[in-house]
């Protein structure tokens, strides 16, 4: 019972070990940099270059005179806000992008959708395997200009092969574990049971010359 406890602990770990390698590959990404979502800034131009993929996250950053509405594609080509499938107005806005497909934002001031303030964001497959180092922050508080931030900062790259091969070593070093601390406690008992045996014979053959 216990061993099986033990393994079904490193499966899992296993698993969530796997969760963890694909969440730091995503990227989190402020729209617009340091503009912001904003009349000012060029989103169109914003998302040229970018390879936007499932797992990654978009921070609407914005003041009180805007909003973040998501919509369909009809409703995003006619600057329609009126059967958005969300809306966002705290003026920092998270937007996580979980599945492949199409994704379209705008502004709920029609005019402002107008001026620019609308986002669409084409959505590829999750990355696989690797971990990529952080090289730049994306912070528009301090001005830099990068528009992606990596997520955990790693220093070199672990793939999920890799992550996977440990995995098996462990599991491996578990049963090579196992193996010897079951062996010893074979032998305690052995160990045990010989002496009982023993005690036993040399308490008879006091008993029978009479000095117990």
């Amino acid at each position: 019972m216990g061993k099986t406890s033990t393994m079904l602990f490193l499966f899992y770990l296993c698993i969530i070990g796997i969760s963890v390698i694909t969440r730091c590959n995503a990227t989190t990404y402020f729209v617009g940099d340091t503009s912001g979502w904003d009349i000012s800034s060029d989103l169109e131009s914003w998302t040229l270059g970018k390879r936007f993929s499932v797992g990654d996250v978009l921070m609407f950053q914005y003041s009180s005179t805007h909003s973040v509405y998501e919509v369909a594609k009809d409703n995003f080509q006619r600057c329609n806000s009126t059967d958005p499938i969300r809306t966002f107005t705290n003026g920092n806005t998270t937007v996580a992008l979980s599945k492949p497909g199409d994704r379209f934002f705008l502004c709920g001031n029609r005019l402002h959708c107008f001026a620019g303030m609308r986002l669409q964001v084409n959505l590829g497959a999750a990355p696989v395997g690797i971990l990529q180092p952080s090289s730049k922050k994306n912070n528009p508080a301090t001005g830099v200009a990068s528009s992606a931030a990596r997520v955990g900062g790693y220093g070199g790259r672990v793939s999920i092969g890799t992550f996977v091969y440990l995995m098996v070593l462990l599991f491996h070093c578990y049963g090579l574990i196992y193996r010897v601390t079951t062996k010893i406690r074979v032998f305690s008992i052995q160990c045990m049971h010989a002496y009982m045996y023993w005690f036993d014979y040399v308490k008879l053959w006091f008993s029978y010359f009479g000095l117990v």
